[in-house]
């Protein structure tokens, strides 16, 4: 059995078309890549607008009337107590 790679794959987006790739950012160095490749339908691409509705649709998973504000804050807050040592005695949480 081959060892696992444990390296992160790097992700970088092209455009395929009549077999060329177009790289849309950054592209591999050159050389032979071992490459998976996921092609995505068109017709379901996330406009910006939609990502915005969903947001906005799972709003009141947090609370309903919150602002975005209020709702950082509070996941700032999460995190901030996830970070604390395990054993302090002195700390208390944010009001």
């Amino acid at each position: 059995m081959k060892p696992r790679n444990k390296a992160m794959l790097k992700a970088y987006e092209a455009i395929y078309e009549d077999g060329r790739l177009e790289w849309l950012d950054e592209q591999p160095k050159a050389g032979r890549h071992r490459v998976l490749v996921t092609v995505l339908d068109p017709k379901k691409r996330r406009a910006p607008e939609e990502v915005r509705r969903v947001l906005e649709a799972t709003r009141g998973a947090w609370g309903r009337g919150k602002t975005m504000d209020e709702i950082d804050r509070e996941i700032e807050s999460m995190r901030a107590e996830w970070d604390r040592p395990w054993y302090d005695a002195d700390w208390k949480p944010e009001a």
